[in-house]
This record gives structure tokens, C-alpha cells and sequence, in this order.
């Protein structure tokens, strides 16, 4: 048989499609005709080469199983299309700009830990945010008063030493923390005692002013608790870092605990997957952190356990996870709307694992680098934070912008503000644009006080164009990441259901199963065939024939596995 093998707009070439069918019926042989490595059919090849051509194709014709196989390759064969896009390299983070201290010791723990920089950086910065946060805010030079707290979201790789990195960082306030609460359980035996005193105190008095008496008033009562002395004052609990709390635990924490906390944790799946962010508490979780990021009060009102309103408290943030972990919420529709992640700087920095070659261990907290910032966190942390006539309601002291860093801060954001014009660079990053020039503000913030301590009166020129260095690296990182991120629910249920199938060994599978026994979030009809149609499309799955026979029946509509995610 001579095939047709004409230029077609039909991907399966009924040319050739239709030669091989006919040749099946005789058993026969097909010749595929070329001419110039193009295709053609015989006709053209000997219009332009002539009859040697035509006869050189001929002896070249092969059984139909054998050109079934050359001009259709099985889909088995075929690699399958990415569910989503791969992610760019990242920008080398602009550390020098961290100032001297802060640089440093994120330079020496990327030497020794051989952790991502830009990871190091983050977490250097993060523990920069919370120690000032407690003695200062940023005064905006539009006017406004706001916490220079920062939210930071770091993603790296199993592997990628997270742990190491965070555990050196957070080494002075861990310590802090496991000496007051040392200090506290003492005081707190000692305040026990007292209270119980004054309790009985209070009960004998007020029995003694009573007895003699035939009314009692109220004034009687007042001056018979008067001879007993103040009530004992509760110690404050030293709890700092926190790492899993719902919104009702944290009110609760804040009314009794230290006003300054760090929501910070190296495993984020316990905040992500946990209770705080599932799909009944997200939208309160993350409004909450959001005002508690502008410095609003945190109020609260139930009927059960009653209402109040909590000022002066700060909570600092750094999540580290997975890509798997940390996706779920860069990709949360929520997370965006809403503008938490508009307030977060981002960074998801390329792995270093199998590169990092030692000639020796090293122990990262014994650089003199990580020496001199932890001493310069400690001193932060050891000074008492100015606070209203309520110990725990912190009143931060508000720095201003030089007028040369107020002048540079307003000519920044009039660039931002052009670039996120329709077409432009940061058009589709119009939420974190918006909020550069207030984060540069914050980070410009930190960088003047851990450079010049608690004496300093405003943030220069300097810092103000260092943090505007930084912001514009986060800018470009969201850029970056946004492909990686932007993922669809289908695609995400797509890897489910691929990563499902392939834990379970499943070759052929119908729908029933899925819906029955597979992942709780697919067993939802619509997600499902969404699921399934991102795999089909990319070539993991293909559809069977009617009436294959899957699990002993034969089913109208089943799939085969190819490929797994």
C-alpha cells in the first residue's frame, strides 16, 4: 500500500492512518513516501525525483505492525505536558543592603548552614521585626502611625536546613523565653500563695464587719476589703514564640501573655493544614493577622466567655514550608482577596541541595557575625518597651522619616504607582505594589534601629533607600513566583488525585473508586471530572474504550494511568 502522506491539519495523518487500516486486512506492507525529509505523496516524489525515488520508497515498505508503530507512537510513549509552569531562577537577594549587623550574620549562616541566602536573609529580618516592633513604630510621612511589624513567607525544600537556620536566629529569644518561664512558674507559685492569702484576708474581714451589724451596706464591704491590701497581681507569662493558634487562643494568649509575639515556625503545614486556616475559620484567621499587621485593636465579642478589647499588641511572622505546603496558600483565592498576602514579603529561593560540599563542620552560632546580631536582639528584647499605665499594652514610640527619606519615599512611590498601570510591569501585582512604599517604610524602620539601637530619632536617607532596594527585590520575586503559585483548584486536585493513584498502585481505575474511597476532597463529582480532565489533557491518563473490564465489570467509563505526577 502507498500511502498519502500529505501535509495535514489532522494530527493523525489519514493518509497514512487509512494505508496501515487497509494493509491490516492482507497482511500487507506500507511505503511511506518523503521527499527532502518533508512529507509528500508518491506522485509528488516522482514529479520531483523521479522513478529511482519512487522505487528506493518502495523497498523501504514494511509490515503494518512495524509502520503502526513509526507513524503513531502509543500514547504510553509520548512524555507528558507539566500540570503547571516551571519555576524561573531567583534574583540573588540584595543582602548588603541589610546594613552591617543583619548582612553579616546572614552571609555567615548561609556559609555555615549552607541554607539558602535569600532564606537566611529572611529570617535574620523576621527576628529584626519582632525585637523592635515592641519600642517603635513607623511614622509614614503621609502622616500615619503604623506597627513596623513584617510578615515574611519563606519557601524551601526538604532538606533545605530550615531548622538550622531558624533555630540559630532564634537562639537569644528562646533562651529569654526558657528563663522567664523559669522566673514565672516561681512567681507564679508565689502568687498562688498570696492570693490564697488575701482570699481568706478578705473573708475574715469582710465576716468581721458584718457580724456586729444588723445591715450590711455596701461601703461596709468596700472598707473591709480596703484593710486587706491590693489584690495580688498575676505574673505575665513569658511566652513569645508561637507557632499553631487559632484566633479565640491568641485574643486569650494577648490578654495574659507578653504584648509582643512571633507567630514564627519552621514546619508552616501545622499553621497551613491546621485549624486555624481550615475552610471555617481562613476568612476570621486572616482578617485578624491583617489588622493586627496595621496595629488595629484586637476586639472580641461572645456570649459565652465574654467580650473586651486588647491594645498595644504587636505579633510579628515568619512561615518556612514545603513548595507542596506553602502553595496551598500562595495559591488561596482567600489569602489574595482578602490582602493578607499583600502584606507578606515572599521569597522561594533555589535549592542548594548537592552542592553543598564540607571540608569541615562548622557551628554557625560561633561566628563572632551571629555573636554580635543575637547580642543586638537580646539588648532589644531585655529593654523594657514603653507601655501605657497597663504593662501590657505597649505604646512604641513613633520614628519619622528623615525629610531626605520622607523626599525619596514619595518619589518611589510615584514610580510604583506608574508601574502598575494597565500593561505594565506590576499591573498584575497591584495588591503587594500598593503596599511597597508602607513595607520599605517598615523594613527601613528595623534597619535604623538595629544599626543605631534605642536611641535613634529617624530613619535617614540611607536606610530609606536600603529598604527600597529590598522591596523591589520582594516586587520582582513575587513577579517571579506568581506562575508557581496562580495555580488552579483543578490542577491542585489533579496532583492529589495523580499522587493518590500512584501511592495506591492504581493502573486502571472508573470514577466509583475515586468517589468512594480516594481523596476526601475529590469525592466532590465536579472536582473530580475537573481533576480528570487536567490529566487526560497532559497526558497522565487516557480513556479507555467502552466496556473495559475494571474491578470484574465492564465499565462505560474508565481511565488507564500512564504517567503519575
Amino acid at each position: 500500500f502507498l500511502a498519502d502522506n500529505d501535509a495535514s491539519k489532522d494530527s493523525e495523518n489519514v493518509g497514512v492512518k487509512a494505508a496501515i487500516e487497509a494493509a491490516k486486512t492482507v497482511d500487507g506492507s506500507v511505503a511511506i513516501p518523503e521527499l527532502n525529509g518533508e512529507k509528500c505523496d508518491f506522485w509528488d516524489l516522482w514529479d520531483k525525483k523521479g522513478t529511482e525515488a519512487v522505487r528506493d520508497a518502495l523497498s523501504k515498505a514494511a509490515k503494518v505492525a512495524k509502520v503502526a508503530k513509526v507513524a503513531t507512537p502509543a500514547l504510553d510513549e509520548c512524555e507528558p505536558e507539566p500540570l503547571r509552569a516551571e519555576l524561573s531562577p531567583a534574583e540573588l537577594y540584595p543582602v548588603d543592603e541589610l546594613g552591617p549587623i543583619l548582612s553579616r550574620a546572614a552571609i555567615a549562616l548561609y556559609k555555615d548552614i549552607k541554607a539558602p541566602l535569600a532564606m537566611c536573609a529572611q529570617s535574620v529580618l523576621a527576628v529584626a521585626s519582632y525585637a523592635v516592633q515592641a519600642h517603635f513604630d513607623i511614622k509614614l510621612p503621609w502622616g500615619e502611625q503604623k506597627p513596623c511589624t513584617l510578615f515574611f513567607l519563606t519557601v524551601g525544600e526538604s532538606g533545605s536546613r530550615k531548622s538550622s537556620v531558624d533555630n540559630t536566629v532564634l537562639s537569644g529569644i528562646k533562651a529569654k523565653q526558657k528563663a522567664d518561664q523559669k522566673q514565672y512558674l516561681e512567681d507564679l507559685e508565689s502568687y498562688k500563695a498570696q492570693d490564697s492569702a488575701w482570699q481568706k484576708a478578705v473573708e475574715q474581714s469582710r465576716k468581721k464587719a458584718v457580724e456586729p451589724k444588723a445591715f450590711v451596706t455596701a461601703e461596709s464591704i468596700l472598707k473591709a476589703d480596703a484593710l486587706c491590701g491590693e489584690k495580688p497581681k498575676q505574673p505575665i507569662m513569658p511566652m513569645r514564640l508561637i507557632s499553631d493558634p487559632t484566633i479565640e487562643g491568641l485574643y486569650k494568649l494577648l490578654e495574659k501573655n507578653q504584648p509582643n509575639v512571633a507567630l514564627f515556625s519552621d514546619e508552616a503545614g501545622l499553621l497551613i493544614g491546621g485549624h486555624a486556616l481550615n475552610s471555617e475559620n481562613a476568612l476570621k484567621t486572616m482578617t485578624r493577622w491583617s489588622k493586627m499587621w496595621d496595629g488595629a485593636p484586637f476586639d472580641r465579642v461572645r456570649s459565652t466567655d465574654g467580650s473586651g478589647v486588647l491594645y498595644g499588641r504587636r505579633m510579628a511572622m515568619h512561615q518556612l514550608a514545603q513548595p507542596e505546603v506553602m502553595t496551598m496558600l500562595l495559591s488561596n483565592r482567600m489569602a489574595n482577596e482578602q490582602g493578607l498576602l499583600a502584606r507578606c514579603l515572599v521569597a522561594w529561593p533555589d535549592s542548594l541541595i548537592g552542592s553543598r560540599i564540607d571540608d569541615a563542620y562548622c557551628i554557625a552560632g560561633d561566628r563572632a557575625e551571629i555573636k554580635a546580631y543575637i547580642e543586638v536582639i537580646n539588648g532589644l528584647i531585655n529593654a523594657p518597651p514603653r507601655t501605657t499605665e497597663n504593662v501590657q499594652e505597649l505604646d512604641p514610640t513613633p520614628l519619622p522619616l528623615s525629610k531626605a527619606s520622607a523626599a525619596l519615599a514619595l518619589e518611589s512611590g510615584k514610580r510604583f504607582e506608574l508601574l502598575m498601570a494597565k500593561g505594565q510591569d506590576l499591573a498584575e501585582l497591584k495588591d503587594r505594589a500598593a503596599k511597597a512604599i508602607e513595607n520599605a517604610c517598615r523594613i527601613a524602620c528595623v534597619l535604623a534601629i538595629i544599626d543605631g539601637g534605642l536611641s535613634t530619632k529617624e530613619i535617614s536617607r540611607e536606610h530609606m533607600a536600603q529598604a527600597l532596594c529590598i522591596i523591589q527585590w520582594y516586587l520582582e520575586e513575587a513577579l517571579r513566583i506568581r506562575s508557581a503559585s496562580a495555580i488552579s483548584q483543578s490542577i491542585i486536585d489533579a496532583e492529589l488525585l495523580s499522587a493518590w493513584l500512584k501511592e495506591k498502585g492504581i493502573k486502571t481505575f472508573r470514577s466509583k473508586h475515586v468517589l468512594n474511597s480516594g481523596p476526601r476532597s475529590l469525592r466532590d463529582k465536579p472536582r473530580f471530572n475537573k481533576a480528570i480532565a487536567e490529566l487526560v489533557k497532559c497526558g497522565y491518563l487516557v480513556k479507555n474504550e467502552p466496556s473495559t473490564e475494571v474491578d470484574g465489570v465492564k465499565a462505560r467509563l474508565s481511565w488507564r494511568v500512564l504517567y503519575v505526577v
